[in-house]
């Protein structure tokens, strides 16, 4: 289905964003949180391996957000 290949392309890009320091901005972040927000049920079953991963490249963030 084209979607779910637009889906894949979309979150390597927006993966690789977050590597570039140049493109790692508080926009991005907001992105990347709306798409976590929108996929949380499928969030859910991903492995505590990869979640550890995830948490301690948000705490690298040079800024942060509320909660």
């Amino acid at each position: 289905m084209k979607v779910n290949k637009l889906n894949d392309v979309l979150l390597d890009r927006l993966m690789e964003d977050l590597e570039d320091p140049l493109k790692c901005t508080p926009g991005l972040y907001q992105v990347i949180r709306g798409i976590i927000n929108d996929n949380r049920d499928d969030l859910d079953s991903i492995p505590k391996e990869v979640l550890k991963e995830l948490t301690e490249l948000s705490e690298k963030a040079p800024f942060k957000f509320g909660g």
